[in-house]
């Protein structure tokens, strides 16, 4: 549709560019109102005229209603133009705007699931916990103790200080989930969990 439009908005405005400069008649230079009293001294000539005289006028008055309606041809094809150019650009952007949202929504649907962030319920499988840990399920116990570590250094307790109750809670609750994706991967029983408030 977008291709479509600009196809006419070209094809329109080349129409309004050969209207203005190429379609030119012997009475271009005349005014409106001069061309209408033309058209009606022509008109009444030819009313009365005969023969060859008669043939003149009338091919007279087809030029000065040429001229009279270039105007207007004019103004339609530039009009034309104007509407499809815009209804081009317009729809350029709600498909950008269409594409920067299905981006956004596939990205947050990805962070949803490797996120800890947005975790809110316990880790129920091995895909699941491993995900949220980012490793594999089957990685070497050495590899899940680093990503559980490197990931809790991210949420240190010591980096909640001035936060808002929600947030912190919300970095805890974080922490208490690695935790037990790390537990589970490694087949070992539940560690309580400790929010390092406590340090002295």
């Amino acid at each position: 549709m977008r291709t479509l439009l600009v196809l006419v908005a070209l094809l329109t405005g080349g129409y309004a560019g050969y209207v203005a400069f190429f379609v030119k008649t012997p009475y271009s230079a005349y005014s409106q109102a001069q061309l209408g009293q033309l058209e009606d001294e022509y008109t009444r000539q030819y009313l009365s005229a005969e023969g060859d005289e008669s043939e003149a006028l009338r091919v007279s008055l087809s030029l000065i209603r040429e001229e009279r309606a270039r105007p207007l041809h004019l103004k339609a094809a530039l009009g034309a133009a104007g509407l499809s150019f815009l209804g081009a650009l317009v729809l350029t952007l709600v498909q950008r705007r269409r594409r920067a949202a299905e981006s956004h929504d596939a990205y947050g649907s990805t962070q949803e699931h490797a996120d800890p962030s947005s975790t809110q319920a316990p880790v129920a499988s091995r895909e699941q916990a491993a995900a949220l840990l980012g490793v594999r399920p089957d990685a070497p116990r050495a590899v899940i103790e680093a990503a559980l570590q490197a990931q809790l250094a991210e949420r240190d307790p010591s980096l909640l200080h001035g936060l808002g109750p929600d947030l912190r809670q919300r970095v805890l609750q974080q922490r208490e989930a690695l935790v037990q994706a790390a537990n589970l991967l490694l087949g070992r029983q539940e560690i309580p969990f400790s929010d390092g408030s406590s340090r002295s």
